[in-house]
């Protein structure tokens, strides 16, 4: 018997994969095939090539600023960072460059910018494919593949139970990052979304700080290298500005005729609020139509989507979802 484990998307809720994998092994499942979408993907890598534990010592000593410097906030065309030490890191110290050299079957998904069509990985570069996958739009930049732009692939496939199957799983394991983020649990909980969203603005909002401090580091240049820093920091921070921006416009069909109404979302408010949404739907849809065996949700609620030096309490989240649920995985699984 086969099992198979679907890593879903959630940008830094991802790390909670983490703790979901190293519960399922101390409860004795030998995990077989290995899917994901997104920060699924990446993970996904990293445990398939047995690098799993070196990737979780690492995000747990990661800090905010650290994880700005990783991002390249505001420098690349197409989205607000670059993410290539991000996936330089992947590259070098927890995932092997081809599909062949994997010691787990491995799948990754990303989406055609312009077909909509879901796109599959499953031989080549797994470096090229995990940035596919992980291109969150608006945030990511697409990453072009044989002549095909692609985009993050929880557009089109959140928690990618199919490959699973595809690839033989005869028990499928699903973990979903959006479970607090369904419909109705927007509703029930707006409050308490809404401060999650606004986190993501704070964190480019500190990030301006930061470039800014940045720039001044580099008086001692010669003119030349110190021109170059001050266009490049001045034009990530008005990237940035406008991004965080949430203040009317002077134009009065835009204004507010109510003063005691939320304020304007800013630009990130408004992404990282509707990808939330987006996934949830699209996950809620495809797992009815694919249901995995069994479903491991983390409570991810209060995490927003750019914390990524939160990883401790991610993967202590990732293994309490698994404990939560451990005797029905005994059962299923026919554990002793």
């Amino acid at each position: 018997m086969k099992i198979g484990l679907a890593l879903g998307s959630g940008a830094a809720r991802g790390w909670a994969h983490i703790g979901v994998i190293q519960a399922l092994e101390e409860l004795g499942i030998q995990i077989d095939i290995v899917t994901g979408s997104s920060i699924g993907a990446y993970v996904g890598a990293a445990y398939s090539s047995g690098k799993l534990n070196e990737l979780s010592e690492w995000v747990e000593s990661l800090t905010e600023w650290q994880v700005f410097a990783l991002m390249g906030v505001g420098f690349y065309r197409g989205g607000l960072v670059s993410g290539l030490k991000v996936f330089k890191a992947l590259e070098d110290n927890f995932a092997f460059s081809d599909f062949a050299d994997l010691h787990k079957p491995f799948a990754a998904v990303a989406t055609d910018l312009y077909s909509g069509r879901e796109v599959d990985f499953l031989k080549g570069s797994v470096i090229e494919a995990v940035r596919a996958s992980c291109a969150i739009p608006g945030l990511f930049p697409p990453v072009c593949v044989d002549n095909r732009w692609l985009v993050d692939g929880g557009v089109v496939n959140p928690v990618p139970v199919n490959l699973c199957r595809m690839l033989g799983a005869d028990i499928v394991f699903a973990i979903n990052l959006s479970a607090d983020f369904r419909p109705q649990s927007l509703l029930q909980n707006q409050l308490e979304h809404e401060k999650n969203q606004q986190k993501t603005s704070d964190f480019f909002k500190r990030s301006q700080a930061q470039i800014s401090s940045w720039f001044k580091k580099s008086e001692n240049k010669d003119e030349n290298d110190a021109l170059e820093a001050e266009q490049d920091a001045q034009g990530a921070v008005n990237i940035l500005d406008q991004a965080n921006s949430g203040e009317e416009l002077n134009d009065s069909a835009h204004t507010n005729p109510n003063p005691q109404a939320l304020p304007t979302p800013s630009i990130l408010n408004a992404m990282s609020g509707s990808l939330d949404i987006l996934q949830a739907r699209v996950t809620r849809s495809r797992l009815a139509g694919d249901p995995p065996d069994i479903l491991i949700e983390p409570q991810l609620r209060d995490f927003g989507m750019m914390e990524f030096y939160r990883a401790s309490e991610l993967i202590e989240e990732g293994r309490n979802s698994v404990m939560r649920i451990a005797d029905q995985i005994k059962y299923q699984l026919r554990l002793a």
